[in-house]
């Protein structure tokens, strides 16, 4: 029995890590319907009309669902806790399965689907991009091989790979450390390399790796959909994996800025003494 016929059944997807506030509904791994909306600091009092909207088109309810997969992060501090905290309300209130998928995979597999190769062979090294403010990103390397990341039964390619972790890093460095690792990476060379989330703030930069990498460089701006958590959440349901509803907890990445501030502020005034 391949995943694809696996029968998982239908899957509540969300993710409120960024600016999109978006959902989705899958079955077996193919997409029902989604909805979403770009409105920054709404995600609280959006989400469950949003939810309710697309059930409601789609001609369900919340116990036509098995399943519920969310962005865990990394991302904004509280759009990431808002759509945890909802997806572990439904999972516990419903006895629905959790599972947890990384918003910037999500983003990645999303902005590589909607910029597929240009020449259809080789390898491909997809690099999300959330703004972190001051320079900085929460990014990652994702990579597949081919024209696409999905075949065309719509499963996720095996090729489908993490090249490096998700972190928060400071953009300037961060361009520089991937050009030195694809140009060591020797077989593994990727012959494009997509950008894609958020990259208006850091247009310079990347116009710098543009001209300074001598392969395909492509840039596309792009907002996260649910339909891509869902999809990657797909073939670890079909294999069983779930989170624990009262254990799981948002990716955050870095200590959200009022805390940081706060520990910085104790820790000069240890310093003093």
């Amino acid at each position: 029995m391949t995943e694809r016929t696996m029968n998982v059944g239908r899957c509540l997807a969300i993710d409120t890590s960024t600016s999109a506030m978006t959902v989705a509904i899958l079955e077996n791994g193919n997409m029902l319907g989604e909805v979403s909306s770009y409105a920054e600091r709404n995600h609280s009092i959006g989400l469950l009309p949003h939810i309710q909207e697309l059930l409601a088109s789609l001609h369900l309810k919340p116990k036509d669902l098995q399943s519920v997969a969310v962005g865990q992060g990394p991302g904004s501090y509280t759009g990431v806790r808002i759509a945890v905290s909802v997806a572990k309300t439904f999972a516990w209130s419903l006895s629905l399965d959790l599972i947890g998928v990384s918003s910037l995979e999500a983003m990645a597999l999303g902005g590589a689907m909607k910029e597929q190769s240009a020449t259809g062979n080789g390898s491909t090294w997809v690099v999300p991009l959330m703004d972190g403010r001051r320079k900085q990103a929460f990014t990652a390397v994702y990579a597949y091989e081919g024209a696409s990341p999905i075949t065309a039964s719509g499963e996720l390619g095996a090729s489908w790979q993490e090249v490096l972790p998700d972190g928060i890093r400071i953009i300037g460095t961060w361009t520089e450390q991937i050009i030195h690792l694809a140009a060591s990476s020797q077989g593994q060379r990727p012959q494009e390399i997509l950008f894609v989330g958020e990259t208006e703030g850091f247009k310079a930069e990347l116009e710098q790796f543009a001209q300074d990498w001598d392969g395909v460089v492509r840039i596309r701006s792009y907002g996260i959909e649910a339909e891509y958590i869902g999809r990657l959440a797909y073939p670890r349901l079909a294999k069983g994996e779930k989170a624990d509803v009262h254990t799981f907890v948002p990716n955050y990445t870095r200590l959200p800025e009022a805390e940081a501030n706060l520990l910085a502020g104790i820790k000069t005034k240890k310093g003093d003494h």
